[in-house]
């Protein structure tokens, strides 16, 4: 009797300790998804201690959802740590206007559906490499080598993350693809001196355009107020003139009515004012008989000037 309770006492704590064994605990980064027997039993299971049945009936598996990992796309990773560099065939791409291009990218991404990231697919890590080496090859075959190098990069960027969101969420393969970012885009090694030379032509051209523009904006508005002061300079001396031309006009035909009615007397006065006019100015007068005592010369010296 006392060796059968022994042995279901043990059996007891064995059961116990068996049962225990179906604890578990999620951490703070960490989702949990439970299998029975293949079978999604319970998915995303927070962080904590939670239970479930001990094995061999259930599974625990506990990718960590709030980790961004990392995969890179024409280098690996683990070379570049090592300092080995990429093959030609790994970062060689071909641009739309038929242009060797060498181009990398780092995809950042996160877990959103444990279930799916597990079970949905067989290698969603390796699925994101290769779906985005796709879209890569695809999107720089639809643009310049001149934009991919200048203003096109950020668009790049942006179809590549769509793209390969789009793709993830068709595939069901419970991924977040938080960034796509080019790495190191520059022409191949090979003729590298010749796309700078190139570049600094380009940018020479732009700094002249932009000197120009800058020399013309300071001085047209210069020469047109120099244009302006002259037309107005112009204008108030063609009024002058006009208005001192209408004046002697006046003057004359004022002169020439009072000749037609009296031009003995006109006549007269014009001369005696000019004289007073003359006399004005002299400084000494001469009178000289004439020869033969006809008549008398008159010599006048004026004030010089």
């Amino acid at each position: 009797m006392t060796k059968r309770k022994l042995t279901f006492g043990a059996a007891g704590v064995l059961l116990i300790i068996y049962l225990l064994t179906g604890l578990y605990t999620v951490g703070s980064d960490e989702m949990a998804v439970v299998t029975l027997f293949g079978k999604v039993l319970q998915d995303r299971v927070p962080a904590g201690i939670h239970y479930r049945l001990p094995p061999p009936f259930t599974e625990v598996k506990k990718p960590k959802v709030k980790v961004i990992k990392r995969m890179s796309v024409g280098f690996k990773l683990l070379d570049k740590a090592q300092g080995i560099s990429p093959s030609r065939d790994e970062r060689e791409r071909l641009t739309g206007d038929a242009n060797v291009i060498t181009v990398g990218m780092m995809v950042q991404y996160t877990v959103r559906d444990p279930a799916s990231y597990l079970f949905n697919t067989e290698s969603p890590d390796f699925l994101v490499r290769k779906a985005g080496e796709a879209l890569l090859c695809k999107k720089i075959g639809m643009i310049s080598v001149d934009d991919l190098l200048t203003v096109g990069k950020a668009e790049v960027e942006l179809y590549l993350r769509q793209g390969l969101q789009a793709f993830m969420d068709s595939v069901g393969a419970g991924l977040s693809i938080r960034s796509c970012n080019l790495q190191r885009v520059e022409p191949p090694a090979e003729v590298i001196e010749s796309f700078n030379d190139v570049a600094r032509a380009r940018a020479n051209r732009e700094k002249s355009i932009n000197e120009a523009h800058a020399y013309r904006s300071e001085i047209l508005p210069r020469a047109r107020a120099q244009a302006q002061q002259i037309v107005q300079e112009a204008q108030a001396e063609a009024a002058a003139r006009i208005s001192r031309a209408e004046g002697e006009l006046a003057r004359f035909e004022k002169v020439l009515s009072e000749y037609r009615r009296n031009p003995g007397i006109l006549k007269q006065r014009m001369y005696w004012e000019t004289v007073q006019q003359i006399l004005a100015n002299a400084r000494k007068i001469i009178v000289e008989e004439g020869k033969d005592g006809r008549g008398t010369t008159l010599r006048i010296v004026t004030t010089p000037p």
